[in-house]
C-alpha cells in the first residue's frame, strides 16, 4: 500500500505509517557497525525495508503488499518465497551484517529462521528480532486469528494486536547459545531483542530444555521476564554502539 503523495514503483520515497521505531534503530545499528549488507526476513509493505540506509538489501517475503518486480535493482533484491525456501537455496557464501527477522510470529518459526541465518552470519554479524513482547495471554497465542477471535469473544474488544509466541525464541537462546549475547529493547516503539556474536561469561540456563521451552505459556513469560535482558532504547542502543568493535563488545549484557 502506497500512501496519498507517493508513486507506486518509487519505494525508495514512500512516506510510511508504520515501523518507525524499527527503521530508527536499524539504521542506527547499521551506521554503528558500517554496515554493506542487510537481510530482511518478512517485509510486507516495505514499511521497514525500503527506508533502511545499506548499500546492498535482500528481502524476503512470501506475500509483498506491494509490485516487488517494479523496485528490484542490482543491489535491492526482492525473494517472494518463503524464509524456509530462500535459506535452502541462498548463497552461503554471501554474509550479511545485519538480520532483521520479522517474520510470521511463531516461535518454531521464527527460531527456524534464526537457526538458519546463522549460515549467512559472520562474527560480526549483528541481528534484530521483532514481536518479543507479547501484550497479554492473547497475543502470545501461536494462531492470530484464534487469538483475535477469543479476545473479542472475551471482552467483546475488536484488538487486532498479535505478537504470538515469539518470545521464546529468546529463552532459546538464552539458554542454548550462550556464545550469543542479547539485550531487549522496551523502550519508545515495539520491543525487538538485540543479538550480538559474543560469549556470556555469567551464562547458565533456566530450562535446560527446548521442550519446556517450546511449552512457556505467557504467564511464564511475565514470571521470568528478567530473562529477556530489558532495557531503554537510548541505554542499549547507546552502550552498544559505543562497544561495537572494541575488546570489551560483550560487556554491554552484564550493564
Amino acid at each position: 500500500m502506497v500512501e496519498e503523495g507517493a508513486r507506486e514503483g518509487d519505494g525508495e520515497r514512500r512516506v510510511k505509517r508504520t515501523g518507525r521505531h524499527s527503521v530508527r534503530r536499524i539504521n542506527a545499528l547499521a551506521a554503528a557497525i558500517g554496515a554493506k549488507t542487510y537481510l530482511e526476513i518478512g517485509v510486507s509493505r516495505g514499511d521497514t525495508f525500503f527506508s533502511i540506509d545499506v548499500p546492498r538489501k535482500i528481502a524476503v517475503d512470501p506475500d509483498f503488499q506491494f509490485d516487488w518486480q517494479a523496485e528490484q535493482k542490482e543491489n535491492v533484491v526482492f525473494n517472494q518465497v518463503t524464509s524456509d525456501e530462500w535459506f535452502l537455496k541462498c548463497d552461503v557464501s554471501r554474509k550479511f551484517d545485519l538480520i532483521f527477522l520479522d517474520g510470521l510470529h511463531t516461535f518454531e518459526q521464527t527460531f527456524r529462521d534464526f537457526c538458519n541465518s546463522l549460515a549467512v552470519a559472520h562474527d560480526r554479524t549483528v541481528w534484530l528480532i521483532d514481536d518479543v513482547v507479547p501484550t497479554d495471554p492473547y497475543s502470545a497465542w501461536p494462531e492470530r486469528l484464534e487469538a483475535v477471535r477469543l479476545r473479542k469473544k472475551t471482552f467483546g474488544l475488536d484488538v487486532r494486536g498479535w505478537q504470538g509466541d515469539v518470545f521464546k525464541v529468546v529463552f532459546m537462546i538464552h539458554d542454548f547459545f550462550p556464545m550469543m549475547s542479547f539485550r531487549t529493547i522496551n523502550s519508545n516503539g515495539n520491543p525487538q531483542t538485540l543479538v550480538w556474536k559474543a560469549a556470556r561469561s555469567n551464562f547458565k540456563p533456566l530450562f535446560n530444555s527446548a521442550e519446556a521451552v517450546s511449552r512457556l505459556t505467557f504467564f511464564d513469560f511475565q514470571r521470568h521476564f528478567d530473562v529477556m535482558h530489558p532495557g531503554t532504547e537510548q541505554e542499549i542502543m547507546a552502550a552498544f554502539t559505543s562497544s561495537y568493535g572494541a575488546e570489551g563488545l560483550g560487556k554491554i549484557h552484564n550493564d
